[in-house]
């Protein structure tokens, strides 16, 4: 019987020491003890009698459910499949996505910016100044294309710096008391500063257009004016949205590490279906717009997957733990 126990306390040696388990684990004991004494009664030597109790009682995924510990052991299998992250690497992915959330937001600044030069030049031109078809290539569409590279560069550097990290966003991971104490910490700063941003890039996005309005109404067919609002128009936007893709991307840092907001389990596995399910809801509202014609109709995919992603997601959820289940039993 000692090794019999020795093998049951193993068996329960990662599962929290809660009255449930321990009634359990008590009354596992004396469903193995039984069987070893029945065992030995009929012939059976120690040996034998040993090894027949437990491969009957030895795999706890079996039992779990009809113990009552399913709930228990099915956070344990969770948190052998989780990953621990360093402390290093977590506070070196806070530093690097700082980094990389302004390289990313001056990077899409500087795609919308990119056009601001040709536009200019375009409604000098439009007002009758000597700008020539060579001056908008040379003075406009060149820097557009090196505003681009830089952009571009800035992309795939912090792109490739912080790829790195992505597998934090996929799998179920864990810091350490400290370093969750100091992200919290920062936690609600970034969120005020986050939704400080948000509202200042909203607000710079819907008054951009005020300008062009302006002009439009005052003069009606003033083609050069209407070119230097679109240019202050798009370095509105521009600037606004480095805001929100800085802000957006400092706050993504901390929930990706407390596994909170869109990085919990449940949105996780959320994502396991929309990788399949929003590609094949475009593929068929393409083949059914291509095929019929009717655009104006077809959009209505759009509302009606999402409710439907709303249902199938919970549904996905609960067919994926019952599987999960199954699986351990055999």
């Amino acid at each position: 019987m000692d090794t019999i126990l020795n093998y049951l306390d193993n068996m329960f040696l990662n599962l929290p020491r809660t009255a449930g388990v321990m009634r359990a684990k008590a009354e596992l004991a004396a469903m193995m003890e039984d069987k070893y004494q029945e065992l030995l009664s009929e012939g059976k030597s120690d040996n034998e009698a040993v090894g027949i109790v437990i491969s009957e009682f030895g795999n706890l995924s079996e039992l779990a459910e009809e113990l009552g510990i399913d709930e228990a052991y099915g956070d344990e299998q969770l948190e052998l499949k989780t990953k621990r992250i360093s402390d290093t690497e977590a506070n070196q992915y806070l530093e690097l996505n700082q980094r990389a959330s302004k390289g990313f937001g001056v990077g899409t600044m500087l795609c919308i910016f990119s056009p601001v030069i040709l536009m200019v030049l375009a409604g000098l031109k439009e007002g009758g100044y000597a700008v020539s078809d060579a001056v908008l290539v040379c003075g406009g569409v060149i820097p557009l294309l090196c505003i681009i590279a830089v952009a571009v560069g800035f992309f795939i550097y912090y792109g490739t710096r912080i790829e790195k990290y992505e597998y934090m966003k996929k799998q179920t991971i864990s810091i350490s008391p400290e370093v969750e104490k100091y992200v919290r910490s920062r936690w609600n700063e970034v969120e005020r500063l986050f939704l400080v941003k948000l509202i200042v890039g909203v607000i710079m996005c819907i008054l951009s257009v005020i300008p062009l309005l302006i002009v439009g109404g005052v003069l009606y067919d003033n083609d050069m004016y209407s070119c230097f609002m679109v240019a202050i128009m798009l370095v509105i936007i521009g600037t606004a949205v480095y805001f929100i893709v800085s802000g957006s991307m400092e706050k993504e840092a901390l929930e990706v590490l407390l596994q909170e907001g869109e990085f919990t389990l449940a949105k996780k596995e959320d994502q396991k279906v929309g990788s399949v399910y929003w590609p094949l809801v475009t593929c068929i509202y393409l083949l059914w717009s291509f095929l019929t014609g009717d655009w104006g109709i077809t959009w209505l995919i759009w509302p009606i997957a999402g409710l439907l992603f709303a249902v199938i997601t919970p549904i996905y959820r609960a067919v994926a733990k019952n599987r999960e289940k199954v699986i351990r039993k055999k």
